[in-house]
């Protein structure tokens, strides 16, 4: 006797394979979230062993305070725990301190660096909007932005404004933290540099 399948039968199975591809992806997701955040937490960890001053306060007054020589143009880039990093981006007010990574590569939890420099201007940062750049949109004028390089130049800078962009030529800022607002534009927070 063969059993045939109802159209109500193949619709609940088809909504039980979706479910479970759904979740199956969802944990997938998460798993590779926290593995690339415990990841970027080990690259800064091993950074303030390499890098001179990084991780260091120089002045209790200022968290931010640091040296400035001007560093190099291009940056130089450093294999860290197997990622090729340029440098570290911190933002006090957003608890935000993350790797940099060479241009070209990108995973979550890590900025990229995209294109530009902290001594030429236009330096571009692209990070993840659901990780890394997670609060980027809570910051506001007058928070202070500090990029290391690999060699411990600190390069200090201030969010001046916030807007969506999509033509980079037209972008006039010294530092650019973006991430992708859809398929054709970024939203972007633009830096002035303080040195």
């Amino acid at each position: 006797m063969k059993r045939r399948l109802t159209a109500k039968k193949v619709i609940v199975w088809v909504f039980i394979i979706l479910v479970a591809a759904v979740f199956g992806f969802g944990v997938y997701y998460f798993t590779h979230l926290k593995t690339s955040g415990s990841e970027a937490e080990e690259v800064l960890s091993s950074m303030e062993n390499l890098i001179p001053g990084f991780g260091i306060e120089d002045d209790a007054d200022d968290p931010l305070a640091g040296t400035f020589s001007g560093g190099t143009d291009p940056l130089m880039a450093l294999s860290v725990n197997g990622k090729d990093i340029v440098g570290a981006l911190e933002i006090p007010a957003l608890d935000l301190r993350a790797p940099v990574m060479d241009k070209g590569k990108e995973e979550a939890y890590f900025i990229t660096w995209v294109s530009g420099s902290p001594s030429k201007g236009k330096f571009r940062l692209k990070g993840g909007r659901d990780d890394v750049f997670r609060k980027l949109a809570k910051a506001k004028p007058g928070d202070k932005v500090v990029f290391t390089d690999i060699d411990g130049n600190r390069h200090t800078y201030e969010v001046t404004t916030q807007y969506h962009l999509k033509d980079w030529a037209e972008a006039t800022n010294d530092l650019l933290l973006c991430y992708p607002s859809d398929d054709q534009t970024d939203f972007v927070v633009g830096c002035t540099s303080t040195m």
